[in-house]
């Protein structure tokens, strides 16, 4: 082989071997490109789910106020019973206040729902008080104020012993709330809407 040809054949090598680098380094460049753009795409569609789960946010925060306004007023009187002894109290202290000395009869049984997460307990308070009309009524207005969660299931008002009595047989039910169950309750809601979301999206 002459000079010539050997040069011939060691410059079609380099050209061989540039070729073969740069087609590596365009393939380099492709998958890298490839990359960005899916990197660019996952975070365009990131950025979209964050503003619709914003959006939902809002919507979902309007849509709600006026039951999370009732929520609120209603707390105090959720947290202010949350025992069958706070019940109790309530119920001797109110006696108490009103000055009806003659109660006839008190029963109080602590009923558990397994069925309700939210109000797995209530107190029931079966009461027959005998004292005078003004205090009787009074009393039991006292008890809706204190107790405005209870729920009455028997007021029955009859004479008492003298005229100016009433004796009043009253049976009452206290739920006991579960606001720990009733916030996981409220988070597992949300969970399935969103999971519903995405199951229409896709």
């Amino acid at each position: 082989m002459n000079p010539k040809q050997l040069a011939c054949v060691i410059l079609l090598m380099v050209i061989g071997g540039m070729t073969y680098t740069a087609q590596i380094i365009h393939n380099k460049v492709a998958t890298t490109r490839a990359e960005a753009q899916d990197a660019e795409d996952g975070a365009t569609a990131a950025q979209q789910e964050r503003e619709t789960a914003e959006i939902e946010t809002t919507v979902f925060k309007t849509d709600t106020e006026d039951v999370r306004r009732f929520l609120r007023g209603w707390l105090p009187a959720i947290e202010r019973v949350q025992t069958q002894q706070e019940a109790e109290q309530a119920i001797e202290l109110s006696l108490r206040e009103r000055g009806i000395n003659l109660v006839r009869s008190r029963k109080t049984e602590l009923k558990i729902s397994n069925n309700n997460k939210i109000i797995p307990k209530s107190v029931l308070t079966t009461l027959t008080i005998e004292e005078e009309y003004a205090k009787v009524l009074n009393w039991l207005g006292d008890i809706e104020r204190r107790m405005p969660t209870a729920r009455m299931k028997v007021v029955q008002i009859t004479g008492g012993s003298t005229g100016r009595q009433l004796k009043l047989d009253v049976s009452f039910e206290t739920p006991i709330f579960d606001l720990a169950a009733a916030d996981a309750e409220k988070a597992k809601s949300k969970d399935k809407d969103k999971e519903k979301d995405k199951a229409k999206k896709s």
